[in-house]
């Protein structure tokens, strides 16, 4: 497979679940601006703001100001996130920037899933949000994150599993490791400070990342900071824990580069081992996530912090290994 090929794919898949994140920090945010208290709602946006990269907006101090300003300024708050073509983490931008990747793999896509992709750009470029808005602050991104799942089954049933496939999955993947670990440091860090008001709802974190059910059915309805982080970190059946993609990672990465797999480890092979050792094990023991009393124990940040960082690294050994190595080296001596 060409390089660039394999940068398509990759940059798609990357594109497409960073709009779905996007898009799902939204749906759960939208949806309490009903019924939810003016500092809640505020915390919710520095959340969401943060965890995407971003400055988080500031509320006025006094409680019937900012009440005020967040129901009337959600509109932009939730506008600069959904059709800004200007933020490169709005939901159009991403898009947008999939079906660009997109565009260059006509030959390689079957056409169901160029499609899908393409009709799902055009409908949220032409959506004209102030209409949606009155009918439903989270209607669009609810639907929004259907045709992202309609598209997700397309390419599960249609695409061979060969390296564009694994390509594209991979994308995906990284992304949701970088993602995930993002959401689960800044809930815990902004959302939940013990001992302080307003908290956000470590019931709403497995909502916002598709895991109630399934929290519920193996353990308990009380959702308790402990267990939510622990399942989120360590489940290996929740399709966005982070032991969930670490795995997926490592089989894909076996996939592309066999060889890379035996000793010696190829660079993004031994990253992805490092990965799944550290969410396995942890800095001081994932187990110890959630398990601390009067505060954030500082492994626990540490934890969070180096997995972010070690995301990083492992898209760039990616990038370093499969696309961007130099020329000369492919080359006949």
């Amino acid at each position: 497979m060409l390089a660039r090929t394999a940068a398509n794919f990759y940059w798609m898949g990357r594109y497409v679940e960073r709009t779905e994140h996007t898009a799902r920090l939204l749906r759960h945010q939208l949806g309490g601006l009903v019924d939810t208290p003016a500092e809640e709602v505020a915390l919710g946006w520095r959340v969401v703001y943060r965890t995407l990269g971003q400055s988080a907006p500031d509320a006025p101090a006094d409680a019937d100001e900012a009440e005020a300003f967040l129901v009337a300024d959600a509109y932009t708050l939730a506008g600069t996130l959904v059709e800004d073509d200007t933020n490169p983490d709005s939901l159009v931008s991403c898009w947008g920037m999939a079906r660009e990747n997109a565009k260059q793999l006509r030959p390689q896509l079957p056409l169901r899933v160029w499609t899908g992709l393409n009709r799902g750009y055009l409908w949220l470029r032409d959506c004209e949000f102030p209409s949606v808005w009155r009918v439903g602050p989270a209607q669009l991104v609810s639907e929004g994150i259907d045709r992202l799942r309609l598209l997700a089954g397309v390419v599960h049933a249609t695409m061979p599993r060969d390296d564009a496939w694994r390509f594209l999955e991979l994308g995906r993947l990284v992304e949701r490791f970088r993602h995930q670990t993002a959401l689960l440091d800044n809930w815990d860090r902004l959302g939940c400070v013990r001992g302080e008001e307003p908290r956000l709802s470590w019931a709403d974190l497995l909502r916002v990342c598709g895991a109630y059910e399934h929290y519920c059915r193996r353990h308990t309805m009380t959702v308790r900071r402990a267990g939510a982080l622990d399942f989120m970190i360590r489940d290996p059946e929740a399709p966005r824990s982070l032991r969930f993609a670490v795995h997926g990672i490592e089989d894909l990465l076996l996939g592309i580069d066999p060889l890379g797999g035996r000793h010696p480890l190829a660079p993004p092979h031994r990253m992805a081992l490092r990965l799944a050792a550290l969410v396995e094990a942890g800095a001081g023991g994932p187990a110890r996530v959630g398990a601390g009393g009067a505060g954030r124990e500082p492994r626990e940040k540490e934890l969070f912090e180096q997995m972010g960082r070690d995301g990083d690294t492992l898209h760039e050994l990616v990038m370093s290994a499969y696309v961007d190595y130099p020329v000369a080296e492919g080359l006949p001596a």
